[in-house]
């Protein structure tokens, strides 16, 4: 949404715009996670909006466990749906093939 590059289709995410590491190898195999990469813009700030908040989706669609484990996903389905019509609004014009390159030596 902030770049105006599509429409976010599904549910509101966890809220995590740090990012974690998890190269912090311990002694003993394990790894200790911590926050290291934070994201920023000029509108937003640090976190971008999105610590502790989450993204909003322009179409909120849950997806109910019992039919997305018999394998029908509603919030794939919706996505498509919705990039299908934006297709038909906004077709993509190809553009031609070059012509091919004549050797000038």
């Amino acid at each position: 949404s902030e770049l105006g590059l599509g429409r976010l289709v599904g549910t509101r995410t966890w809220g995590g715009g740090i990012w974690l590491s998890s190269d912090n190898r311990l002694v003993d195999g394990g790894i200790a996670s911590a926050p290291e990469i934070g994201t920023f813009n000029d509108r937003l700030g640090w976190g971008m909006g999105i610590e502790q908040q989450g993204v909003v989706p322009d179409i909120e669609v849950d997806n109910n466990p019992r039919t997305a484990y018999s394998g029908h996903d509603e919030q794939l389905e919706r996505a498509i749906a919705e990039l299908a019509e934006w297709l038909e609004e906004e077709p993509v014009i190809h553009p031609r093939p070059l012509e091919p390159k004549h050797d000038e030596q």
